[in-house]
């Protein structure tokens, strides 16, 4: 158990604040291109 906890806190001390960022940025760009692509509605009723 003692191994598990030392073995956790230490890959948390490798993730630091840029990689956080990255992973947002890369998430916002995947959502951005997935929105653009997206088909729209084009429901029947209000044409």
């Amino acid at each position: 158990m003692k191994n598990k906890l030392s073995l956790i806190s230490l890959s948390a001390s490798k993730i630091n604040r840029q990689h956080i960022q990255l992973f947002f940025v890369i998430l916002s760009l995947v959502a951005l291109v997935l929105g653009v692509g997206a088909p729209t509605d084009g429901g029947g009723a209000g044409i």
